[in-house]
């Protein structure tokens, strides 16, 4: 059986779900067909690089790569911000 080839964006949405706690690794990584180890290692790669590390792209050379990178990691913390918020405020409201 061919190993599926994931996306950078499906890597991202599997470990923000992941890091919200919607359920645990194991059970998020059986649903997807992937391993734990596979998970962790895209969990640091994100945590270090951001998106451009799930793609493969290695570190960012120049001044604009770098800025790059940072816009991404930025809009991904508002993106688990505002996921965070909207559950908090579901939490409350209940």
């Amino acid at each position: 059986m061919a190993r599926k080839k994931w996306s950078a964006e499906e890597k991202q949405k599997m470990l923000l779900a992941g890091l919200r706690n919607e359920t645990s690794v194991a059970e998020l990584c059986r649903q997807h067909g992937v391993s734990d180890v596979m998970y962790y290692k895209w969990k640091k790669t994100f945590m270090e690089d951001g998106l451009n590390g799930l793609k493969g792209n290695g570190k960012a050379g120049s001044a604009e790569s770098v800025l790059k990178k940072e816009n991404e990691d930025l809009k991904a913390l508002i993106g688990e911000l505002t996921v965070e918020n909207r559950f908090l405020k579901k939490i409350q409201g209940s």
